[in-house]
């Protein structure tokens, strides 16, 4: 990610958020971060290759913006 684009769109917040949560669980659902990369320019994640795609973005494509309670179904 680039740093300045971050800035620009207010989005710092948000990644190192999502680094913080990658760093510290490890569950399924969740990709496997294997390495951050802090540069002065750019902040990468490498995690492992997601076929699915970004769960923000499809949450977003949603009505309301959120996931149906129906699409969720707990495991016992």
């Amino acid at each position: 990610m680039d740093k300045k684009e971050l800035v620009s769109r207010s989005k710092e917040g948000r990644a190192r958020t999502e680094r913080e949560i990658l760093e510290t669980l490890d569950h399924p659902f969740l990709p496997t971060l294997y390495a951050c990369i802090d540069s002065q320019r750019w902040l990468c994640l490498l995690t492992e290759f997601c076929p699915g795609g970004d769960l923000h973005v499809l949450r977003q494509r949603q009505p309301l913006k959120r996931f149906e309670e129906t699409a969720v179904r707990c495991v016992s």
